[in-house]
């Protein structure tokens, strides 16, 4: 299937050249009137392409803020977790988790948690149950270790209601990502990995309108790369397009330049042919006579 391809530049000011000065004042005067027109032009190009990317990535960005819900079927652990990620000090969070652990071993608190929960918060709490507590001590970086394992502990189980909901994965899949058997800074990891595949999928969703059936096939390949790599904001990922999501992409877009790359063959007798349109043309002189009758130039 074919590799789709496309990116779109903020448009710019055109260049511009340096004048030979003159000694009359009126060529000088003129020199400065067109630096402000060209100023002027370029800095409008480009506000309104910093515009259009603010307006896209505040829709992107509250998109995502509306999967991680405050609200819901949240056990103790995970409203915990909504009210203390904004403490301002260390002194405040030993004072929260305090206040916690002396209510369970007291008994006046009987809080109830999700089943698989593998915080110390969470153990503590069901040690609660039988009337008997470990001693733990809240000093050192323990306190932030526990903060930190009730806020994983959340955003893996909002990542995994947000992929099994919209039907792109099944949990199965998403095991290798949400495992409490590995260390923090690996769980830390998988999280990231988790939100780079979720910023993908409602981009295609919020800015190119893309539908389940071009969602899914991405996920899976996501998935794929993440369970044998590191996390990589950088990575690019090669999706494939069927013929009917790219006419309608181009119909409803305008982009500057489109590229499409398409293999035969397999290993060594594998052939890659690379197209790439552009609406610029090759050459700066070259300019078509009918921009409206041809408006895109071939470049291979």
């Amino acid at each position: 299937m074919p590799i789709l391809g496309t990116s779109q530049t903020i448009p710019c000011c055109p260049a511009t050249r340096t004048l030979k000065k003159e000694g009359t004042r009126n060529r000088g005067e003129n020199q400065k009137d067109l630096k402000k027109k060209l100023d002027g032009s370029c800095v409008s190009g480009n506000r309104n392409g910093m515009e259009k990317i603010k307006c896209d990535t505040e829709a992107v960005d509250s998109s995502i803020k509306s999967i991680f819900s405050e609200g819901g079927d949240l056990d103790f652990a995970e409203q915990l977790w909504c009210k203390m990620k904004c403490v301002s000090s260390y002194q405040e969070l030993i004072a929260c988790f305090t206040l916690v652990l002396e209510s369970l071993e007291c008994g006046e608190i009987q809080p109830w948690i999700h089943h698989g929960s593998g915080s110390l918060l969470s153990k503590l709490i069901q040690q609660s149950y039988h009337g008997k507590m470990e001693a733990v001590s809240l000093t050192g970086i323990t306190p932030v270790q526990m903060l930190l394992e009730i806020g994983l502990d959340k955003m893996k189980k909002d990542y995994v209601n947000f992929f099994i909901g919209q039907e792109l994965a099944t949990l199965t899949s998403l095991d290798c990502f949400i495992s409490t058997s590995v260390d923090l800074q690996e769980q830390v990891h998988c999280v990231q990995k988790l939100h780079h595949m979720l910023e993908i999928m409602v981009s295609c969703t919020v800015l190119l309108q893309f539908k389940h059936e071009s969602l899914f096939p991405w996920t899976q390949i996501c998935i794929k790369y993440y369970r044998e790599n590191p996390p990589d904001e950088k990575h690019v990922f090669q999706l494939p397009a069927s013929s009917a999501l790219v006419k309608k992409f181009y119909q409803d877009s305008h982009p500057e330049v489109w590229k499409v790359d398409r293999s035969s063959g397999h290993g060594p007798k594998e052939v890659k042919t690379t197209w790439q349109v552009s609406t610029n043309p090759p050459v700066e002189r070259m300019m078509s006579s009918n921009t409206e009758s041809h408006p895109w130039t071939l470049r291979v």
